[in-house]
């Protein structure tokens, strides 16, 4: 070490400055140089001397060499006068006022001198001067146990000297100029509180009260943490002093209310009751929904009602997740704009997240605020300005899921009829849309009851005097341009869900614009598959995404729907993006697999009629594992199916709708949906009429026929099934021809033609046998016993039926089965073996039942009740009626409906009640007159009797 100068010094590392530079030896002389100096004017022992050289383990010439590092240092400092003495036991030093340490002492000592005397501004001057004596930490590079203490007491000597004269300058106004040295100071002593006092205080009196409570919780949490042990009383008052003194004015930041805001009672319950929960906790209502469907005006419509509750502050903020020419507001700079709407002075917000949201929670602290984070893109985006307080609420707006967010979550529908038709009233302003209640309904519907699309029809009509709304109605109608209709100079249907539609993903926009063509009414990942020739697994990913984009609906699990104008605009977006190639592409995939897979799907539901089913474009790969699923899957795509039939018979893929007709005819019939199935096979029998196909015109026309005379049109049934039977016998398709008599004979049995009915089954069977057709063979059979019985021709009725339910068992059909079990009950019956009779009637429902098939399901039934009524079990038989009509309504078997009447009638007037059996007949007479059966006759005799008696 060299030395030089004149003066001594230990509040920094050792620094000894003489007139001359002199050497001064290594480590031992500079250890006992620091103890002779922190101890000036003191005798220091040479034991003391020893272990400050040596920690432990001295050597045996400690003592020596202790000796010759004082003769060194003796003679280094003769020069400058130091007297460095032996005493008793060991030396002394004295420098006298040249030691920085001795100045320092004497000058604190004057400062606080001067501070009783209540010259502040002296004393203040005087620490200063004092402090300035410090170069560094004491006797830096020499500590060392046995100097430890007085280090120790030099340290503490200068952390209460500039404790002194912080209060001083607090005092004096000084806040602003010592935040920084006093934030260095916390950072260096984190367990300090007197300066973490004093820094709370600063920063408090410089308006970044905020910022003092952080500071607070931030030691609160050190001393939990490392000490176990809470801050003192004084500082905790301070705290509380501090928060009761900073709170800033009352301040709203919420846009002005919307005057025809309309309904949404249950939602702003819910936020209301959101409101009531923070009271205790900090509460976060996140209202998520489409594009359009009036999120913004929900939350600020309920922050206005919720004012009084939150009085400190109602801020909004927009976040630009989708604003038109912006990029979504990244949090630092949301968190900048938040805490200066709360009085934050610039200077005083951190650059870092972590630090600004540290600062915007503490700002909140005890404060009751509303907050509305409107247009938010994610969760990540909000997370760092959610407050932590109790007493907040939050209520945030978005286009998308906000799965991550913990929080009370309103998903926003359209509006309900009444309420749109009421927004719908107050935006046009005048009685137009009450004077003309259909068309505004048209409209309502026209707009899916989207609120912005309602404003937006509602404010076009408003500056337009002269139209009426059914004018308006009429430039809606149009899909094509009804998204074009719905566009002001300040808002745009268009433009709202397009800023949804460019943040997705490539592979979400091109799924989001073909499900745009796409034939069906919604869809499951394989539809969405197939319009975009991908996997089911990538599918429903994007799929997904859209859902939480709210650019899709998911109504039921597993199952994907558009809003309609949601549909119009991606219809209308592909339009302009995709090539007419790539359009069609994907409409032709998508009839391909609702064609393919119907097909799969009926090689389960009636596996021996798989031979006569039309050909498919393609092999689904779709899989069924049981009947069930099979049926399932079937009736959860039944409008789909419908849909894609129309769509190919109008738009030019006659095959796909006329081969879908031919598919799925069966299914149709055993479910039951006789109209469903009369729009399937007429879409069939029109496109193969376009396509000049007389075979498939023929299949469809024979489809259509079975139609007909379930739902009792049997003129037309009639007709068509006389056409079927002559096109397919010119095209030499005997399986068609044949189908198509078994269907006429029906018709001709139930309207009591015996003659013409017996000739068309026996036809039927016929060509069963001559085809090998052995289903064909058993429905003919059974529908010949059915022209047995009417003839009463029972043997030969039984006889037939047996031989159908031959056929049956040995083929594997249940629906020739059930039909000619529940016949062979009804025989039974009549022939007063009522268990034998009820005991096929039972074998008929449980085929029926475990089939899904409602047509032999309602025969059984109603025969069931004959049984029951001719046993005497009158109110058993009642119960069966009341379930078989149930089903003959839904299904639309007005034949069958009929009959449930007729026999509910004979039970009542059993029962000796005559009343109900007459309003049982009249309306069995008013369906067999309507259908012009033989049927009406006995009804009417029933009727002239209970008239006599």
């Amino acid at each position: 070490m060299i030395i030089g100068g004149g003066r001594y010094g230990v509040l920094g590392p050792l620094q000894v400055r003489l007139g001359a530079s002199v050497a001064l030896g290594g480590l031992k002389q500079q250890r006992v140089l620091a103890a002779l100096l922190l101890s000036a004017g003191q005798v220091v022992p040479v034991g003391r001397l020893v272990d400050a050289i040596w920690e432990v383990d001295p050597p045996r010439t400690a003592a020596k060499q202790v000796r010759n590092a004082v003769s060194d240092l003796r003679r280094a400092l003769a020069q400058d006068g130091a007297r460095l003495e032996l005493a008793s036991g060991g030396y002394r030093l004295d420098v006298g006022d040249d030691l920085d340490a001795t100045v320092f002492v004497q000058r604190i000592a004057h400062a606080r001198t001067l501070a009783a005397d209540d010259r502040a501004a002296d004393a203040v001057a005087v620490f200063r001067a004092a402090l300035q004596l410090w170069r560094g930490d004491v006797l830096a590079g020499l500590e060392c146990p046995t100097l430890g203490p007085e280090i120790a007491r030099l340290r503490e000597l200068r952390l209460a000297a500039v404790e002194d004269c912080v209060d001083l300058q607090l005092d004096q106004g000084e806040h602003r100029s010592l935040i920084g040295e006093l934030s260095a100071l916390t950072r260096e002593y984190p367990l300090r509180e007197r300066l973490t006092g004093q820094l709370m205080r600063a920063l408090h009196r410089s308006g970044a009260t905020g910022e003092a409570t952080l500071a607070y919780h931030a030691f609160h949490q050190r001393l939990t943490e490392e000490l176990g042990i809470d801050p003192s009383p004084d500082l905790r008052r301070l705290h509380h002093e501090l928060l009761a003194d900073g709170e800033p004015a009352p301040r709203c930041d919420l846009p002005r209310d919307t005057s025809s805001f309309t309904g949404r009672g249950q939602e702003l319950d819910r936020l209301a009751e959101s409101a009531t929960r923070a009271g205790s906790t900090m509460v976060v209502s996140a209202i998520d929904g489409m594009a359009g469907v009036g999120k913004t005006a929900l939350a600020v419509h309920a922050a206005h009602r919720l004012v009084q509750r939150f009085p400190d502050a109602q801020l909004f903020l927009d976040l630009h997740a989708h604003t038109p020419g912006q990029t979504p507001l990244a949090p630092t700079a949301a968190l900048e704009g938040l805490l200066r709407a709360l009085g934050v002075e610039q200077d005083r917000i951190p650059h870092d997240l972590d630090a600004r949201a540290s600062l915007w929670r503490a700002t909140l602290s005890r404060r009751r605020v509303l907050v509305v984070l409107d247009n938010v893109a994610s969760s990540r985006q909000i997370a760092p300005l959610l407050p932590s307080s109790p007493g907040c609420l939050t209520i945030v707006t978005s286009r998308h899921r906000l799965i991550d967010l913990d929080s009370v979550v309103l998903v926003l529908d359209v509006l309900p009829f009444e309420d749109a038709r009421d927004l719908f009233v107050k935006v046009v302003g005048d009685d137009r849309p009450l004077a003309e209640p259909r068309a505004t309904a048209e409209v309502l519907d026209l707009c899916g009851h989207l609120p912005l699309a309602i404003r937006i029809a509602g404010s076009r009509l408003r500056h337009r005097a002269s139209w009426s709304v059914d004018y308006l109605a009429t430039r809606l109608r149009d899909q094509r341009h009804r998204i074009d209709e719905l566009n002001t100079d300040d808002h745009s249907v268009a433009t709202a869900f397009n800023l949804s539609y460019e943040q997705l993903p490539q592979e979400g926009k091109v799924l989001f614009r073909m499900l745009g063509h796409g034939p069906g009414v919604d869809v499951d990942a394989h539809a969405a598959a197939a319009l975009v020739d991908g996997s089911p697994i990538d599918a429903e990913r994007t799929l997904e995404g859209l859902v939480d984009a709210h650019l899709l609906q998911q109504h039921k699990p597993g199952r994907y729907q558009f809003h309609d104008l949601l549909r119009s605009y991606a219809a209308s977006l592909s339009l302009e993006v995709d090539s007419t190639d790539e359009r069609r592409g994907a409409v032709e995939r998508s009839l391909n697999y609702y064609l393919s897979t119907a097909a799969v799907a009926m090689d389960l539901v009636s596996p021996t009629e798989k031979v006569h089913r039309p050909p498919v474009p393609e092999r689904s790969t779709r899989v069924f594992a049981t009947y069930a699923d099979a049926l399932s899957w079937l009736d959860g795509e039944r409008r789909n199916l419908l849909a894609a039939a129309e769509h190919s018979a109008e738009n030019g893929w006659y095959s796909h709708s006329s081969r879908l007709s031919g598919t799925l005819w069966r299914y149709f019939h055993i479910s039951g949906y006789h109209h469903d199935a009369l729009a399937l096979h007429s879409n069939g029998a029109t496109a193969a009429r376009a396509a000049a196909d007389p075979r498939a015109l023929a299949d469809t026309l024979a489809s259509r026929g079975y139609s007909n005379w379930w739902l009792g049109r049997y003129p037309q049934a009639r007709q068509d099934l006389d056409e079927a039977v002559r096109l397919a016998k010119q095209a030499g398709d005997l399986s068609v021809a044949g189908r198509a008599l078994h269907a006429l004979g029906l018709v001709h049995t139930r309207l009591g033609d015996g003659p013409r009915a017996r000739a068309a089954l026996a036809e039927t069977r016929d060509i069963g046998v001559a085809t090998n057709d052995r289903i064909l063979e058993g429905y003919a059979l059974r529908g010949l016993g059915d022209v047995y019985s009417r003839l009463g021709e029972q043997d030969d009725a039984v006889t037939a039926y047996e031989q159908a339910v031959a056929i049956a068992r040995e083929t594997g059909n249940g629906t020739i089965e059930g039909y000619s079990a529940r016949a062979l009950g009804e025989i039974h019956a009549r022939r007063g073996e009522h268990d034998k009779g009820l005991a096929y009637c039972m074998r008929a429902l449980e085929l029926a039942r475990s089939s899904g098939n409602r047509n032999v399901q309602t025969r059984a039934l109603r025969t069931v009740g004959d049984i029951h009524r001719d046993a005497g079990r009158l109110d058993l038989a009642l119960g069966s009626y009341a379930d078989a009509r149930r089903i003959a309504e839904e299904t639309g078997h007005l034949y069958e409906v009929a009959c449930a009447h007729d026999g509910a009638a004979r039970t009542r007037f059993l029962q000796g009640d005559a009343t109900t059996a007459a309003a049982h007949w009249r309306q069995a007479l008013d369906l067999f007159a309507e259908l012009a059966v033989p049927e009406a006759h006995g009804v009417r005799e029933q009727l002239a009797a209970l008239g006599r008696a």
